[in-house]
């Protein structure tokens, strides 16, 4: 047998199982037996070509349909008839699959609306314990989606902190319940009685505004850790300005909160281009720090605008981003915005 035909023979099997990896993705439920066809025909032509190429002398003979055939002709024949007899059993199984796939969808549709509908008397409950969990991003190899639960302030070994700011970038007060104070605060040096002797964080966030007013929304800055970094081992602290406000009404969520989050991750690889190792990357839940926002439609919006940067930028060098929860509510949504069980959290 010529090497030429063991290729072709072994391309032909290399190109059915190819395609039998394919329709077995949870895309083509519905259709997973029905599109195996190609898959036996490459098989049933390699295994002619290499029985009647390696062994000329074999004969084959049938008829089909009112036809004789014989040779390499009939084994195909027979091996494609064997084929579409057991594919004509297969409608059944695709629809079986069909429906299992519609009812997964409406399964996780319904878990999500019950995390997003948690009864008004039941205040949110605060997370001492912090846990994680992580997600394969689908369409991204090496990427990863996940959730920690807790304080910040308990996370470490996260290179990157991203600090949810306003659009005037002006750190909360270090007792105030934010983010943005926890930063502050925890990277700032302390004496010995836990006074903030020198707001680090803030005073070179400052330093970066270069005398400007304010940003415009979704712009990021960037800063070291100060003590975070001996503490929390945080290599780089992402300032973000997801939230805008006006005097005597308050702040508000920027209406653009993927543009946040595309620029925190494009913010990231740059640094990562420049010669830095920040693969991993510990996001709030921008702009819900009033507790009078959309905690579904945030956490959807973030889990989608992560895998979104990771599909388009295949090649960056960030390997996992964490949604972060604080409250059971909180942790609820973003398992259900990951596709997690919301009891697990």
């Amino acid at each position: 047998m010529s090497p030429l035909l063991i290729g072709a023979t072994a391309l032909l099997i290399l190109v059915g199982v190819g395609l039998q990896i394919w329709v077995s993705g949870s895309a083509r439920m519905g259709r997973q037996y029905a599109l195996q066809l190609p898959s036996a025909l490459l098989y049933a032509l390699a295994g002619a070509l290499f029985l009647f190429s390696a062994f000329p002398d074999s004969t084959a003979e049938g008829r089909a349909l009112g036809f004789s055939l014989g040779g390499a002709a009939a084994f195909a024949a027979f091996f494609l008839l064997a084929s579409f007899t057991w594919l004509s059993k297969t409608r059944d199984r695709d629809e079986l699959a069909a429906e299992i796939k519609r009812l997964k969808r409406q399964n996780a549709e319904l878990r999500r609306e019950l995390a997003g509908e948690r009864p008004r008397a039941a205040a949110p409950r605060q997370l001492m314990a912090g846990t994680r969990h992580e997600v394969s991003v689908r369409g991204a190899r090496g990427h990863r989606l996940g959730l920690i639960t807790g304080n910040l302030v308990n996370v470490s070994g996260v290179d990157v902190w991203v600090n949810t700011e306003n659009t005037r970038m002006e750190m909360s007060r270090i007792n105030d319940p934010t983010i943005s104070a926890a930063i502050r605060y925890h990277g700032g040096r302390r004496d010995a009685g836990g006074h903030l002797t020198h707001d680090t964080i803030a005073l070179e966030l400052a330093e970066r505004m270069g005398g400007q007013a304010q940003v415009a929304p979704g712009q990021v800055l960037v800063t070291g850790p100060g003590e975070l970094a001996r503490t929390h081992q945080v290599k780089r602290v992402i300032h973000v300005a997801s939230v805008e406000g006006e005097p005597a009404s308050g702040f508000r969520p920027v209406l653009d909160l993927e543009r946040c989050v595309r620029n925190v991750l494009a913010e990231t690889d740059r640094l990562n281009d420049e010669g830095e190792s920040l693969r991993s990357i510990v996001l709030p839940l921008l702009g819900t720090g009033g507790g009078n926002n959309d905690l579904r439609k945030t956490a959807d919006t973030l889990a989608a605008a992560v895998t979104g940067y990771f599909r388009s930028h295949p090649a960056s060098r960030v390997r996992t981003v964490y949604l972060l929860a604080y409250t059971d509510v909180q942790a609820a949504v973003c398992a259900a915005a990951l596709g997690l069980d919301p009891d697990l959290a």
